[in-house]
């Protein structure tokens, strides 16, 4: 072999790096109305010959509730969700505003939507009692989501879930800080949920901050790459509680490499953060809702202010974990958003038109009106009063989209990408190695650099 040849063979030989992608969704909830949606667009087959009943032909109709980010998630390596509901078959199981389930149908269109994780310890965990966070986990289970934060007993609850993409094992732990008055039972034998309560609900039954930085030291210990999913803060407030700023950080100390939160159903900041050890981490404090029928009546008034129609802004975060090389540690990489507004045609409580509730990209929205709108001014000779009309609705929309896309983005700080939701991440770059300035605490935060 001639001498070129063997310098060459190196190069030849040297490994690519594995590139790992997670997608994260905010809350799903299934407020009754969505529920109607789904039913509303259900399709069945034919029935069998026996005269038992027709088969759905997509999942009761969720495949209709979850299609517009399905294509988002189902090209990442893993999709996670928070489960803010109960899952039961029961028709007798006690349903009010504030009292959630959802049916099986659900959980399955959540897995055929491209979603592999879900968390389940939050604060409606227990609204259909003990028995309903076992039937839950049997549901998950059947239709292959994997789940974390509850479990038939304490240690259950608490055990991390691990699963190996390419060759990097992730591992995933799950809390709430919230269990609505609830404590989990005295016997540690019985079904419980992963619960760190704030002092003023310190004798409910979970463990403390310190104990949990523990758990999280322990399964980080055993993975490549740990998230760890936290139901917390305040609902309905734009900025995170100081005690989870502390938690969140110390978290990432103890070697998660994210920390993704939910609860107060309204977007929160985004954080990057390099521990002492100069690890990069991330803390997305609240994703928001991803499915629910909160602000239902909220019109666009872009002049005006305040929080309204906030409950329906959402995100999708996607976060890209890479491993240079065979044997090297996995770090945090990529991290982008995909803004998302959550389409909810109501406009009264009387209205008769069929109702539809959808997560919808609004990259994707905005593309997809500034086409139509491009058509219309190819027209030639001036429009008739239907495309007068048309044209003011378009314009009326993306008026609206472009407003709710900046409320979104607020809560990225420097340093964060939007990404394109046609983009397939894992061939894409939309966060470029950083290098470091000093934040408020002292800590090195993330830059992007050109």
């Amino acid at each position: 072999m001639t001498l070129p040849a063997l310098l060459l063979v190196p190069v030849l030989c040297a490994a690519s790096p594995t590139r790992v992608e997670l997608v994260f969704g905010g809350d799903v909830i299934p407020h009754g109305e969505v529920k109607k949606v789904a039913s509303a667009h259900e399709r069945s087959g034919a029935k069998p010959a026996d005269g038992g009943a027709a088969p759905s032909l997509n999942h009761e109709g969720w495949d209709h509730v979850f299609g517009p980010i399905t294509d988002v998630l189902r090209t990442a390596d893993v999709g996670v969700v928070n489960l803010e509901t109960p899952v039961t078959d029961n028709r007798k199981a006690v349903t009010r505003e504030l009292l959630f389930n959802a049916p099986s149908a659900m959980v399955q269109a959540l897995a055929s939507s491209g979603v592999k994780m879900v968390s389940t310890a939050n604060n409606h965990a227990r609204d259909q009692h003990i028995e309903g966070i076992l039937e839950t986990l049997r549901h998950l289970d059947a239709s292959g989501v994997r789940h974390a934060g509850t479990g038939p007993s304490k240690a259950a609850a608490w055990e991390p879930v691990f699963m190996d993409v390419r060759g990097v094992r992730l591992g995933f732990v799950s809390f709430t800080r919230w269990l609505n008055g609830f404590s989990n039972p005295k016997d540690e034998a019985a079904p419980q949920v992963a619960f760190v309560p704030y002092p003023e609900h310190r004798f409910h039954r979970g463990i403390s901050p310190e104990e949990a930085v523990e758990v999280v030291r322990a399964a980080a210990a055993k993975c490549d790459a740990l998230i760890v999913l936290v139901h917390w803060g305040t609902e309905y407030k734009d900025s995170p509680h100081p005690d989870d700023r502390k938690l969140g950080r110390a978290l990432l100390e103890a070697g998660a490499k994210a920390v993704i939160g939910h609860h107060p159903h309204v977007l929160q900041p985004l954080e990057a953060y390099a521990t002492a050890d100069g690890r990069r981490g991330l803390i997305a404090y609240s994703l928001g809702n991803l499915v629910a029928n909160q602000d239902r009546f909220y019109r666009p008034a872009p002049a005006g202010k305040g929080a309204a129609g906030d409950k329906r802004d959402s995100m999708l975060l996607r976060v890209s974990l890479v491993r240079p090389e065979p044997g090297a540690p996995v770090t945090l990489e990529d991290v982008a958003v995909l803004p998302v507004w959550i389409e909810n045609n109501a406009v009264g409580r009387a209205r008769k038109e069929a109702r539809n509730i959808q997560p919808v990209l609004i990259d994707r929205e905005l593309e997809a009106v500034a086409e139509r709108l491009a058509a219309l001014a190819a027209r030639p000779g001036p429009l008739d009063k239907e495309a007068r009309a048309e044209k003011a609705e378009l314009e009326r929309r993306q008026v609206g989209a472009q407003y709710r896309r900046e409320r979104i983005l607020r809560m990225l700080p420097s340093g964060f990408a939007v990404a394109s939701p046609e983009l397939r991440q894992r061939e894409a770059s939309v966060l470029p190695r950083t290098s470091g300035s000093s934040g408020a605490d002292g800590r090195v935060v993330s830059q992007s650099t050109p």
